[in-house]
């Protein structure tokens, strides 16, 4: 659908003329590198936007890292051009901030894979599938932070898919899911617990 964003992650591997375009990314842009995490979709507007998920390092006295999805735009015949770089985690560098580490597949923490299917276990009306764990924070126990893919369990499913940062705790059930490819406008945060909202449903 034109205007709708088409989710299909990747993880590791980017579009041909995507990956060119990082590499240009980081030739050009000065004090910060980005690293892709995972290729996350395309949209049709005018020619075809493709987002990505990325690790981006500022280099300063103190480097530090965050997570963005950049944007960029191909038209028919031409090479990808950037459109955005939008931050959705950020690193806090302080006591009680979150600390980027990035983890995808096997390399993902055995204790934040048991918390996350300890969370999820009740949770009906979309299919979680979580592809990257991004982060940590500690808290009232220990937040993880993964990129997911969110599918309803609907007819057309499929179609509705959403990239989403999930929160779990370690000791607290529940989770906070934020659109990371909705505008800043539409980000929306969606917790669920054992009692009140019926789960599974999105906003």
């Amino acid at each position: 659908m034109v205007g709708s964003w088409k989710v299909d992650v990747v993880v590791g591997k980017l579009p041909q003329t995507v990956a060119t375009a990082m590499g240009k990314l980081n030739e050009n842009i000065l004090g910060a590198e980005y690293t892709p995490i995972a290729y996350l979709g395309s949209q049709l507007v005018n020619g075809t936007n493709h987002a990505v998920l990325a690790e981006q390092l500022v280099v300063t006295g103190k480097d530090t890292k965050n997570i963005v999805t950049i944007i960029f735009n191909e038209k028919p015949g031409s090479e990808c051009t950037l459109v955005s770089i939008e931050r959705v985690l950020e690193s806090g560098g302080e006591m009680g901030g979150v600390k980027i580490d990035v983890q995808t597949g096997d390399d993902i923490d055995a204790a934040a894979k048991a918390v996350f299917a300890k969370d999820m276990a009740g949770f009906v009306g979309s299919d979680v599938n979580p592809f990257a764990l991004l982060g940590t924070q500690v808290v009232r126990g220990m937040d993880y932070i993964f990129a997911a893919e969110v599918t309803p369990v609907t007819k057309g499913g499929e179609l509705n898919k959403k990239v989403a940062l999930v929160t779990v705790n370690s000791m607290t059930p529940g989770a906070n899911f934020v659109d990371i490819l909705a505008s800043k406008q539409q980000l929306v945060g969606y917790a669920f617990t054992w009692l009140g909202a019926p789960l599974g449903e999105w906003p």
